[in-house]
């Protein structure tokens, strides 16, 4: 059945109307409408770093230069991906050099999956020579969507948004975000301060990019 703490946000009639998805033959976002919604996925996705030094570790030899610029290596495609570099390879091939830079936890973390998202990008996105903007940009919408607060005891700084992945089905059609492949997400982003809800979604290969 529904799973009752998040079904109601996929079966409210204004969030259906709210969110775009993209239609393959109009080729343009589209309002999702309103679906019948049977079932909802969720679960958890950690989001613990408050910093980028996270991504300290990725100049390396081999890897990212001190400049920032990212190594090359020979083309390959790797899950319908041209990697024609070592950071692509790194964030899909557990036969980088470099995959054990993140450990299977680390990769799970939000702040990671956004720059996955955006290093990989759609089918024919063009990719950069240099990792600052991946991290630039990274930083922007972490920065936008996380909420933090300071821990009274501590004084540390503490992550008070909590991020679920969420999936909205009938049966055994996926009617939002939409087909099965890790680029493919739905996002929900709770500020427990604010009380809003901000909803991130892709759909791999609907639309180029």
């Amino acid at each position: 059945g529904i799973n009752a703490e998040y079904g109601d946000f996929f079966t409210d009639p204004s969030v259906q109307q709210s969110l775009k998805v993209f239609s393959s033959s109009r080729q343009e976002l589209v309002t999702w409408g309103s679906h019948e919604v049977k079932e909802v996925q969720s679960e958890l996705v950690p989001c613990s770093i408050t910093s980028m030094d996270f991504f300290d570790r990725l100049t390396r030899p081999g890897l990212v230069r001190e400049m920032g610029a990212i190594y090359k290596c020979l083309d390959e495609d790797i899950e319908g991906f041209l990697v024609a570099d070592e950071l692509h390879k790194m964030i899909l091939s557990e036969e980088s050099d470099h995959w054990d830079v993140y450990n299977e936890e680390e990769r799970s973390e939000f702040l990671f999956l956004l720059f996955k998202l955006l290093v990989l990008g759609g089918p024919v996105c063009q990719y950069d020579d240099g990792i600052e903007r991946y991290l630039e940009v990274s930083k922007a919408l972490y920065k936008e969507f996380i909420t933090v607060q300071k821990n009274a005891e501590t004084k540390a700084i503490e992550i008070a948004s909590r991020v679920l992945k969420a999936s909205a089905w009938d049966g055994e059609i996926c009617w939002f975000p939409g087909d099965d492949h890790h680029q493919t997400f739905c996002y929900l982003i709770l500020n427990p301060i604010s009380r809003i809800c901000t909803v991130i979604s892709h759909d791999f290969g609907k639309g180029i990019w």
